[in-house]
């Protein structure tokens, strides 16, 4: 049944963007990221994969997930980066990037507010794109995500 299922996703998985474009939406989207939040832009094209999320990730993130130890982006097999909503799911993996390159990570209080600016980069992508339904998710999921603070049950 695994197998089955397997099969059927990557059947229904949208054809894989050409390693050029993505390579070439990648650097666009990291120039913004410079230009808004300060961060240097990586040297290289990120290694950017269509894959099911791996054991952890799972538990961060459906739509993508950044892996500080290897350097590479998973994003969701189904994630449609002609559309600007599939983008921003980009665009928050490498804000991911831009933080540990320039070692945000150690200078922040929890690694929950790296979620925090992530999302909020991710909601402003989606209403410059006209995406204000979208974006008022996003934000609110990235509040919730973003706090330092443990939650209240």
């Amino acid at each position: 049944m695994t197998r089955r299922l397997i099969l059927m996703l990557l059947l229904l998985a949208p054809a894989p963007a050409l390693a050029s474009d993505l390579c070439a939406l990648a650097l666009d989207m990291e120039a913004r990221i410079a230009e808004r939040l300060g961060y240097m832009p990586g040297a290289t094209c990120p290694e950017i994969a269509f894959a099911l999320p791996v054991a952890g990730a799972a538990q961060r993130s459906q739509a993508g997930a950044y892996d500080p130890m290897t350097g590479r982006i998973d994003l969701a097999p189904d994630l449609d980066l002609s559309t600007a909503y599939g983008q921003s799911f980009l665009l928050h993996e490498l804000v991911h990037a831009a933080q540990y390159r320039a070692g945000r990570d150690r200078a922040v209080p929890c690694p929950a507010a790296l979620e925090a600016e992530a999302y909020r980069e991710q909601a402003d992508f989606l209403v410059e794109a006209g995406l204000s339904r979208e974006a008022v998710l996003t934000r609110a999921l990235g509040a919730q995500l973003g706090s330092c603070q443990a939650p209240e049950y």
